[in-house]
């Protein structure tokens, strides 16, 4: 038995389930494989932030409006198809912490032109008025259009949402046997083969050892996230946090995912005491009397690619014009993850050019 499909896509996390659903808007067959499941990756973190003022400067990120139209459309569009709640638009509380980094985001506050409505600054008072028990110098942001999202839930409900869509097909549980390529790329797996015009990869961490990706700048970061809950009473406020790492608001009350560890030497890819300490040490600088009333319900741990810039690397390989590359998202995967997908099909299919930013054209290095 064998499978033939206009584009054959590698990875079910967000780079994978997005480039399918902008290939499907222009009637496009797709085939998705994945090594384990919908979400196994970095993709699927309980908890992350849609936010569009990162690093601690809280600058407004690259393309941010046109990613968040997007992505915030998806959330919603995939949102109907199912009755489970997974995601909230509850803004993103950003409180200074020292009276530098209070000063170093309010001077980028003010020379940044926002849209109307997306982001404000509060005085110290205010931030504490809006968050009692908070610590907080000199002031903060409020990015009242930040949402909440439990992505492994959303992409789940996305492969639903695709399969009936236009009937594309997941392949589960599968890793490559053997690629090869021959007018058509044959992709041998353990229990079919698919025959494909078109390859992307769309994995993740494992772009970065590919035999076809390895000579890109990649570099892999494991992240461990932890979800906490109060051990009586409920939660004491509505929004998310981005102070040093992020607190992701659940809908019950009671739950939030503190994340991340960034580990760059890491040796395992398993939750560990260490990855839990750092995460409460987190916690207690930023909501000090909370840290003592909570509880750890899990851990969970995963590797995302970065890029020297910061931003994702996508096109064409320099020798197999049917061979694609969509990776790198990094921490902002959730926020690029759709609208570059849609930027990439326009590529693909218009003819246009790609943002010099994340055109892999812009890496000078020579393919083995």
């Amino acid at each position: 038995m064998s499978h033939h499909t206009d584009y054959c896509i590698l990875g079910a996390g967000l780079a994978g389930l997005s480039i399918a659903d902008s290939l499907a808007d222009h009637d496009f067959s797709t085939i998705v494989i994945d090594k384990s499941d919908i979400a196994a990756g970095a993709s699927g973190t309980p908890g992350g932030l849609v936010n569009p003022a990162t690093g601690r400067r809280a600058k407004k990120v690259w393309k941010v409006e046109q990613g968040y139209e997007a992505i915030a459309s998806n959330l919603e569009k995939v949102q109907q198809t199912t009755e489970e709640t997974f995601y909230t638009n509850n803004g993103v509380l950003r409180p200074a912490l020292m009276e530098k980094m209070a000063r170093k985001m309010k001077e980028e506050y003010q020379q940044t032109s926002w849209p109307k409505g997306w982001c404000q600054w509060k005085r110290e008072g205010e931030i504490k008025e809006m968050h009692p028990g908070i610590n907080c110098v000199d002031g903060g942001l409020w990015i009242p259009v930040g949402l909440t999202v439990d992505v492994g839930k959303y992409l789940q409900a996305y492969a639903s949402y695709l399969k009936g869509k236009n009937d594309t097909i997941f392949l589960l549980d599968e890793e490559p046997i053997k690629i090869e390529h021959n007018n058509r790329w044959h992709i041998e797996l353990t229990s079919t083969t698919v025959r494909t015009q078109n390859l992307i990869f769309a994995t993740g961490q494992s772009i970065a050892t590919s035999f076809y990706w390895d000579w890109l700048p990649f570099n892999l970061i494991k992240g461990q996230v932890a979800e906490f809950k109060i051990e009586t009473g409920t939660l004491n406020f509505d929004h998310s946090i981005s102070s040093l790492g992020y607190m992701a608001r659940l809908t019950d009350n009671v739950s939030f995912i503190q994340g991340s560890t960034y580990e760059h030497d890491f040796t395992h890819i398993n939750t560990d005491q260490q990855g839990e300490e750092y995460l409460r040490k987190r916690m207690r600088r930023t909501l000090p009397n909370l840290e003592k009333h909570v509880r750890t319900v899990s851990q969970w741990a995963g590797v995302r690619t970065s890029t020297p810039n910061y931003k994702p690397i996508l096109g064409r390989h320099p020798v197999h014009d049917s061979l694609h590359l969509f990776g790198g998202l990094g921490s902002k995967g959730l926020l690029f993850s759709k609208y570059l997908a849609d930027h990439y099909v326009e590529y693909l299919i218009g003819n246009t050019e790609l943002f010099p930013e994340i055109d892999i054209a812009r890496h000078q290095l020579n393919p083995a």
